[in-house]
């Protein structure tokens, strides 16, 4: 109630805040004393006092009280604390793009990519990165989820990351960040070749109808692609009965061969390697596909940027399919 009416006493609108003092307020709820603020910000405690006194004037009502403890924030500090936070990570950010920039002059790439990226799509777009450009390229193997975590973060340039058709909103993209989908890699479904499964499809050539693997041992992967798995699953009425649970593609195969269970998998990590005794069938099933697409920062007009975003659509106009108006 107090903060509600000492908003009211100081009339219409409010003076543009000053970001220092948004992360002030962050750095008190951290460590929780003016003087412990003071010693993170390099301020003394009475300049921190003086930056508060000043912020709740011109907001109109306090933000900074004190207890037993220390001090804490109320609701309107924390509020504002938590744009002190974002605008000290993006400084933060600023500071190692700049002197990553000077550094490499702009020519130097942070790129993450999921295993099954790495060794197709992307393999052939650095070799034609080192052939054409002076791109120096850093390349880190991460799924979609910890890859988006490094974006945000600022530990990253750019990363290619795929969404799952029956999970499209199972990533959180932040605002700060952009995807440029450029195609779609059709998900398969790995059997042995002796199985029944595996000759019908040999026989007619026709897409799996899932329905009828109800009862199948499962092999899954990835969080994201284990999501995916259960997703389809249960499209189609059952739950999938996972009894193995792996990343590493080469892998999934040798399990599949030796009759361990059947998986789905992108057709992307087909391309580059299948065993003889395995059989990758098409599933019907519309949702049974990945979109493709490089995240990039919102505003990063890096010529850099744009180099390896025209590679990576070149290579990949070869190898999945365009994607489909949702």
């Amino acid at each position: 109630m107090a903060e509600t009416a000492r908003g009211r006493e100081s009339g219409a609108g409010v003076q543009t805040l000053n970001p220092q003092m948004l992360v002030t307020l962050w750095n008190i709820e951290r460590h929780g004393s003016l003087s412990a603020a003071a010693r993170a910000s390099g301020w003394s405690q009475a300049a921190i006092s003086q930056q508060v006194k000043r912020l709740e004037q011109q907001c109109g009502m306090a933000l900074v009280e004190r207890n037993a403890h220390g001090v804490s924030l109320t609701g309107a500090g924390m509020m504002l604390a938590r744009h002190g936070e974002l605008i000290a990570k993006r400084v933060t950010q600023a500071e190692g793009d700049l002197e990553e920039y000077r550094l490499h002059a702009s020519s130097h790439l942070r790129i993450l990519a999921p295993p099954s990226i790495c060794s197709t799509l992307l393999a052939r777009t650095l070799v034609n990165l080192s052939r054409e450009s002076d791109i120096d390229v850093s390349l880190v193997q991460m799924e979609p989820p910890e890859a988006i975590l490094h974006m945000d973060r600022g530990q990253a340039d750019a990363a290619i990351i795929f969404r799952y058709g029956s999970i499209p909103d199972f990533l959180h993209i932040s605002e700060d960040l952009q995807v440029d989908y450029f195609g779609e890699d059709p998900l398969r479904l790995l059997v042995r070749k002796s199985s029944g499964i595996a000759k019908a499809y040999e026989r007619n050539g026709e897409a799996v109808d899932l329905a009828l693997l109800h009862d199948e041992s499962w092999i899954a992967g990835c969080e994201t692609c284990q999501a995916n798995l259960v997703s389809i699953a249960r499209e189609w009425n059952f739950e999938p009965k996972i009894t193995h649970s792996t990343d590493d593609y080469v892998v999934t195969q040798n399990l599949v061969e030796m009759g361990l269970g059947i998986s789905i998998v992108p057709e992307l990590s087909t391309l580059s390697y299948l065993r003889d005794d395995v059989v990758a069938c098409p599933i019907d099933d519309d949702h049974a596909v990945r979109s493709v697409g490089l995240l990039t920062r919102v505003g990063d007009t890096r010529k850099s940027i744009r180099t390896l975003n025209d590679a990576i659509r070149n290579v990949a106009s070869r190898y999945l399919r365009p994607v489909q108006p949702s």
